[in-house]
């Protein structure tokens, strides 16, 4: 897929803030599943961003406003071109151990009835790829996918509890229950640049397991099938908070509201806008 995705999130105060701090996970890298041509992030009001890379290789682009901030404005934009490679994340620069991504993270942790759950779904499958598309399918029928206007995610076991989550959420019970079963799994954000009936929502959320001999295959629980074309990858961690597209903190306390609107040309002859 050929396109220029744009993505806009405004964000305004309930009353003015004093400061703002803000870590922002926007910019993709390519790799073999895509080609990243032209990208570029800005903020209003205007601000010097300093770019950097963390622990995971994830580009960060961050700012600091002094107040008073009453409302701030983010664009992430570019030419990319997609493909289809069956969810198979080759071309990546690892820079850790497979180890790391069975560690337990926080909000990515399964509880007993989560453990089970992926246990028992899997009972009598002995491939290893073929275990994780049976979990997947699992947790897509056990779990409806609700998209939400809420970006902080619930953690994994109160997600699986519920049996309802938005992209972020349900992302975070796949990465628990694979954990749990001994294989290697991470966070992924990013975009899905389909149809407005199959998104739902201008943030998108997967996962990715660690397959022998295969490598890092991406599966999308919320949407039931790997990630195609139609997925953006940004940025992965062992969890949504070593991803999130943005990360911020004010002094001032005052509630934020953030509204988020992805915009897709589909070579240059179609486009459609994805609101949450």
């Amino acid at each position: 897929m050929r396109a220029f995705v744009q993505f806009q999130l405004q964000i305004s105060y309930a009353e003015p803030v004093r400061a703002v701090n803000q870590a922002l996970r926007l910019t993709p890298r390519g790799f073999d599943g895509q080609e990243i041509k032209d990208w570029r992030v800005e903020v209003e009001p205007d601000a010097r961003m300093r770019r950097s890379e963390d622990a995971f290789g994830n580009i960060v682009h961050s700012c600091t406003y002094d107040g008073p901030v009453d409302r701030l404005t983010i664009w992430a934009e570019g030419k990319i071109e997609t493909y289809d490679a069956a969810g198979v994340a080759y071309g990546l620069a690892e820079r850790f151990p497979l180890d790391v991504f069975l560690r337990d993270a926080e909000s990515a942790r399964a509880g007993k009835d989560l453990q089970e759950f992926a246990h028992d779904a899997l009972a009598g499958e002995a491939d290893p790829l073929g275990r994780m598309h049976v979990l997947m399918a699992a947790i897509h029928d056990a779990c409806a996918f609700v998209p939400s206007e809420t970006w902080t995610p619930r953690p994994a076991q109160d997600v699986f509890d519920s049996r309802a989550g938005s992209a972020r959420e349900i992302a975070q019970v796949f990465v628990a229950a694979a954990r749990a079963l001994g294989a290697p799994a991470r966070f992924v954000s990013g975009f899905f640049l389909g149809e407005v009936a199959d998104a739902g929502g201008a943030h998108h959320a997967w996962a990715e397991v660690h397959v022998q001999p295969i490598g890092w295959i991406g599966f999308d629980a919320a949407l039931g099938f790997c990630p195609r074309d139609q997925h953006l990858r940004i940025a992965q961690g062992l969890d949504y908070f070593g991803a999130a597209p943005r990360r911020a903190a004010s002094l001032g306390g005052a509630r934020e509201d953030l509204h988020a609107l992805l915009t897709v040309d589909v070579g240059q002859q179609a486009s459609w806008q994805i609101q949450q």
